[in-house]
């Protein structure tokens, strides 16, 4: 049996697929290079850049050599680097500057603000400092 749609539905059902194809392309986009396989850490290291600042573009390569997930002193920690423009709703708290990077625990307050070098090492000296107390 064939099903047979009135030709009034068929616009319907691929505006449909449209919305369905649009959703899936910008949730697949958030953490560009970085899942953490939908685990929940205790910790998360966040990195909020833009395209258009060049110390975002000097301080991202070295974010991401630290890796989607950290153990550090037991403690698990997923880094996370956020287009903060393209995902608003992804930032946790004002951004006067970029890049911003913070520190947050499960309950998603606020551990510590990071100020220092724009470095894979200093970034990994940062976690060890921060969550061995």
């Amino acid at each position: 049996m064939a099903i047979v749609f009135k030709q009034s539905y068929v616009p319907y059902l691929l505006f449909l697929t449209g919305v369905v194809c649009v959703y899936l392309w910008a949730n697949s986009r958030r953490m560009e290079g970085f899942e953490n396989n939908g685990q929940v850490a205790p910790y998360n290291f966040e990195m909020y850049y833009v395209d258009w600042c060049p110390h975002c573009h000097e301080a991202l390569p070295e974010f991401k050599k630290l890796g989607a997930t950290q153990t550090i002193g037991g403690k698990s920690v997923v880094c996370k680097a956020i287009e903060a423009e393209k995902n608003p709703e992804m930032v946790r708290a004002k951004v006067s500057g970029y890049p911003t990077i913070q520190l947050y625990d499960a309950s998603g307050n606020l551990v510590k603000d990071y100020n220092g070098p724009r470095t894979a090492a200093a970034f990994q000296s940062f976690l060890e400092e921060a969550l061995n107390r």
